[in-house]
């Protein structure tokens, strides 16, 4: 952990290398400190943050860049970081105030608005349940000895089994099995169905089963929707124009399973989550930083707002403005309004 000079240091360093992506110098430091310091304490000290991983110099007489290590460090001091300015409030909620209700025309309307303010790649997901759950099932006889599972979950999800069964059942019996599974597993998701003991028959307990495998097929091959806008943005930063950086986080992001992956760490709504190069599990992410916040629905499904850009981000900027829009989002999306 740097000292409080070696603080200061870093977060001049910092706010050097975000405005301007080139070594910054002791000389530069020593300009910006509180109180007078020499170039050559300004080295000792730089030279103690590098040995600690903070900051990286392309050769022992170069200035001095941050690592990951070192944004980390940076992120972790900001203080307090306030909602963005009031025309910028007025200028999100007045274009909100113009849509309807429906919630996609919001979200392609969000993500334009935060690529705008951020200047950089803005995703959002579409909200979601965190886990599939029983909203009624219907058994339908279609055979002897064949019937069909019809599996009814939240937001209308539906999927369908066929049963193989060992002794004939009329469509009324079929009717009391799914009324006594659907009063007894009705709002449950698969791990809070199969955490109960309820004396089912043999019958019933494949129903259950088979209900609580289609549950979990549904969390696994449902990847949320997602929008985004602000590609060309990267192109605007020196270090992403050069090589395949940019081209390959856009192949990346046009996959549909890699976005949710990005946000899946994403923390409780109303506080922001942030992902800093390294820290990603992906390499191809690795030149990245991510900065995101959840928003929620009264029914308690979550979609994510946030965005991508170089680590060298105005981090404040940032982290406030994506914190406000995933605010206006959470309200939209329950119904309310509140003045700016």
């Amino acid at each position: 952990m740097p000292v409080q000079r070696q603080r200061q240091i870093l977060k001049i360093i910092v706010d050097e290398y975000i405005h301007n992506p080139v070594p910054v110098s002791s000389v530069s430091v020593a300009r910006r400190m509180p109180v007078p310091v020499s170039s050559a304490t300004i080295r000792k000290e730089t030279a103690d943050l590098e040995e600690q991983g903070y900051i990286t110099r392309p050769h022992t007489s170069a200035g001095s860049m941050p690592s990951d290590k070192g944004y980390r460090e940076y992120v972790t001091d900001l203080e307090e970081i306030p909602d963005p300015p009031k025309r910028v409030r007025e200028a999100v909620r007045g274009r909100f105030s113009r849509m309807g209700l429906d919630i996609e025309a919001r979200s392609r309307m969000a993500v334009e608005l935060l690529a705008g303010l951020v200047r950089s790649v803005a995703v959002l997901t579409l909200p979601r349940a965190v886990e599939a759950r029983w909203k009624h099932i219907e058994l339908v006889y279609l055979q002897e000895f064949l019937v069909l599972l019809v599996v009814v979950m939240q937001q209308s999800r539906l999927r369908q089994q066929l049963l193989s069964i060992t002794e004939p059942m009329t469509q009324d019996s079929l009717n009391l099995v799914s009324n006594k599974l659907n009063a007894g597993f009705a709002g449950l998701s698969h791990h809070e169905v199969g955490a109960r003991d309820a004396g089912l028959t043999s019958f019933e307990l494949e129903v259950r089963d088979t209900t609580m495998g289609l549950l979990r097929a549904q969390e696994e091959e449902s990847f949320p929707i997602h929008y985004l806008d602000g590609l060309r943005h990267l192109f605007g930063y020196p270090e992403l124009s050069v090589g395949s950086r940019a081209r390959e986080l856009v192949e990346f992001l046009e996959d549909r399973e890699s976005v949710p992956s990005v946000f899946a760490k994403a923390p409780a709504t109303g506080a922001v989550g942030i992902t800093i190069g390294t820290e990603h599990e992906s390499d191809l992410l690795h030149p990245f930083s991510v900065v995101y916040a959840s928003f929620g629905t009264p029914s308690g499904e979550t979609g994510v707002v946030g965005m991508i850009g170089p680590t060298r981000l105005q981090y404040a900027t940032v982290i406030s403005n994506v914190r406000y829009v995933s605010s206006v989002m959470t309200e939209m999306t329950a119904g309310l309004h509140t003045p700016a």
